[in-house]
């Protein structure tokens, strides 16, 4: 008993301690391993994307246009350039398009000046200038409507852009196209590394945009008409050179893409 107290009892604690040293060593050994592990499993994964492209034919057209007049009298200039929008949404009304669909997009009055050679400025009178969004639903009145529109004294053809009104529908499918293209892309670098694709861990949608390959009537918006179709012609002789080719015009078709990133765990 007293040898117990007297001399064992110092190396009882020593043991006691380095076994619970090692009991403790132990579990940290095994969490660390568990760790690495879950590291290990959670990188067996590929990351691809998939794109997909559909070309239609557009079924609307939309044109940017705008109307501009300058007078000394602002409000012989704001009167000018109602009569000129007046004359356009009258020709948009006598080809049935819903007044819905021809908005006003801006209106700008603004001093106009020039300057000399001496540096002075020059008052020239008041700009106002209009912008007008008519969306035209029956194509085969695209030339028809250009002409007249020209005739009727539009200033600026800033742009023509052509969309579908199914655009939901070619959206689905070609996402769909890009999913699929997303996971044969996966399964033919997996197949290279002797693996197997499993399910999807995560997706996520690209933006892609839809555009029309056809633009002869566009401009950076700063060009009159007579500049986006002729540097020398006016618009009354253009419009009567087109006047008798309404149905030579042939819109092209627009894309509809989409894209997807897809995250696949590996087999």
């Amino acid at each position: 008993m007293n040898f117990i107290k007297g001399k064992s009892w110092p190396v009882l604690m020593i043991g006691i301690v380095f076994v619970v040293m090692c009991v403790l060593s132990t579990a940290s050994f095994a969490e660390g391993n568990s760790a690495v592990s879950e590291v290990r499993e959670a990188e067996r994964i590929i990351s691809v994307t998939g794109t997909a492209d559909i070309m239609v034919m557009p079924d609307e057209a939309v044109f940017s246009l705008a109307v501009e007049t300058t007078n000394m009298d602002i409000s012989k200039a704001k009167s000018e350039n109602d009569s000129k929008i007046k004359k356009i949404k009258d020709i948009a009304k006598d080809m049935n398009i819903d007044p819905k669909y021809v908005v006003t997009d801006y209106i700008n009055v603004n001093p106009k000046y020039t300057y000399t050679n001496s540096g002075e400025n020059v008052f020239k009178g008041y700009t106002v200038h209009r912008g007008l969004i008519i969306t035209l639903k029956d194509l085969k009145r695209f030339d028809e409507l250009l002409t007249r529109l020209l005739e009727a004294g539009a200033d600026y053809i800033q742009n023509v852009q052509f969309k579908t009104t199914q655009l939901r529908k070619y959206k689905d499918e070609a996402r769909a196209l890009a999913i699929k293209a997303a996971r044969e892309k996966a399964e033919a670098l997996a197949k290279e590394l002797g693996q197997t694709v499993g399910k999807a861990s995560n997706i996520q949608e690209i933006q892609e945009n839809t555009y029309s390959y056809y633009g002869p009537w566009s401009s950076a918006g700063a060009g009159r008409a007579t500049n986006v179709l002729s540097n020398s012609t006016s618009n009354a002789q253009i419009a009567g050179t087109q006047n008798s080719n309404y149905e030579d015009f042939s819109p092209g078709q627009i894309k509809v893409s989409a894209g997807v990133s897809v995250i696949f765990d590996l087999i």
